[in-house]
């Protein structure tokens, strides 16, 4: 199982969601954020429910993990793959988005995000 971690840069809770994409075929997501700067919390949407709820968490030591490990411990089902192609080019497919998310406090914060094939 190939994993893809990567520090991603969040808005205040007063700014835009920001957009996270696949970098790879991805069956597994881990989130959770990081505790390099001062934690405000997350506000995130999913791709499990079309990006409709918002759901909060507040900082704890627990990762948010997508799907449920305890269900699919090696795999699961495919959440969303990486760019295909060329842009412009006919067979061109846009990476997918997996996770919106944004600080759930007035300062910007950082998310360690890990997807897992």
């Amino acid at each position: 199982m190939a994993s893809r971690p990567r520090l991603i840069s969040l808005n205040n809770n007063a700014g835009a969601f920001v957009s996270i994409a696949a970098t790879g075929p991805t069956r597994q997501l881990s989130m959770m954020e990081d505790e390099s700067v001062t934690t405000q919390g997350l506000q995130i949407q999913t791709i499990l429910d079309n990006f409709a709820a918002t759901y909060v968490f507040s900082f704890g030591s627990e990762p948010v993990l997508i799907p449920d490990t305890e269900r699919y411990p090696n795999s699961g089902p495919i959440l969303g793959l990486n760019v295909q192609g060329v842009s412009g080019a006919f067979n061109f497919r846009a990476a997918d988005t997996l996770v919106k998310a944004r600080s759930n406090g007035g300062s910007g914060t950082t998310l360690r995000f890990i997807e897992n094939d």
